[in-house]
């Protein structure tokens, strides 16, 4: 996949939100003259857009083409959560539209399994500056443009991933890469660098530097680095209390939970709620 540059397009956020099912739901059918931008935060959305068709599920994201019908194929049972953002090219130049299509018409329809914090957190933050006046309408555009280039970015980065693992990275390699995906699996968990050298069968301050000499940072920091993540996407894509996130990610005292973020944060989680507040929801 070629590296693509969405912040060099000159789009145009239109509209968008946070939809949560209520029930039994299944997709409107329609066809849009706006690129969509889809992140799912939990549930199932069976879906289509031309002739092709897939499940997209918590952490996936979507980029749905304008003039192309898409909707729902099947219902979901479940709750589904996701947010929803639409786009288009500024300029009516042709010129402009073919340079629009060909960069975002080379990122895949479908990419799973993102579990990125920024995506959330930038869609979030735009939802809530589209929606008070005393932001301009161009720090909409820009925040649209950086969250298809953090889409962009992350699809290739899996890209290369996929392909060092066809063969082309040493043990070594694959030995930090699958610890990173342990410590991203188990974000959720009070893990300890202990734990990681132990679930992998290697002495601790081996593993530690390894893992500092190949990702410039150590195993314990990248266990925060995840875990915060994890909770900064609970408190950015749902409603849940604070107390619940706590037990959600590992934390069986709240004092402890506070502390820890506000110690790696340098906010309190209500603080980082509070700023943004304002979210346009739609229900079904």
């Amino acid at each position: 996949m070629k590296n693509v540059d969405c912040m060099q397009l000159d789009m145009e956020y239109v509209y968008g939100g946070k939809f949560t099912s209520q029930g039994e739901w299944i997709h409107p059918i329609g066809t849009y003259d706006t690129w969509e931008f889809i992140y799912m935060i939990c549930g199932e959305a069976h879906m289509y857009e031309g002739t092709r068709s897939f499940t997209a599920v918590g952490g996936d994201c979507l980029l749905l083409r304008p003039g192309v019908e898409h909707g729902g194929y099947a219902p979901s049972t479940d709750t589904v959560s996701f947010f929803w953002l639409h786009g288009k090219v500024r300029s009516n130049e042709s010129a402009a539209q073919a340079a629009a299509d060909t960069v975002l018409s080379g990122l895949p329809l479908h990419a799973k399994a993102m579990q990125h914090t920024q995506i959330p957190l930038l869609c979030r933050q735009l939802l809530h500056h589209s929606s008070l006046q005393m932001y301009p309408a161009s720090m909409s555009d820009a925040l649209f443009c950086m969250v298809l280039t953090e889409y962009a970015v992350h699809v290739r980065l899996q890209a290369m991933e996929k392909e060092c693992g066809a063969g082309r990275e040493s043990e070594e390699d694959r030995l930090v890469n699958d610890i990173a995906e342990y410590i991203r699996i188990n974000a959720r968990t009070p893990l300890t660098a202990a734990d990681v050298a132990l679930h992998f069968q290697y002495h601790e301050d081996y593993l530690t530097r390894l893992f500092r000499q190949k990702r410039g940072i150590g195993v314990k920091a990248y266990i925060d680095e995840m875990r915060i993540a994890y909770i900064r996407t609970l408190l950015l894509t749902t409603d849940a209390p604070l107390k619940s996130i706590a037990v959600q990610s590992g934390f069986d005292d709240y004092k402890a939970f506070l502390k820890y973020f506000t110690y790696h944060e340098s906010i309190t989680p209500t603080e980082l709620r509070k700023r943004f507040y304002r979210t346009h929801t739609n229900n079904h």
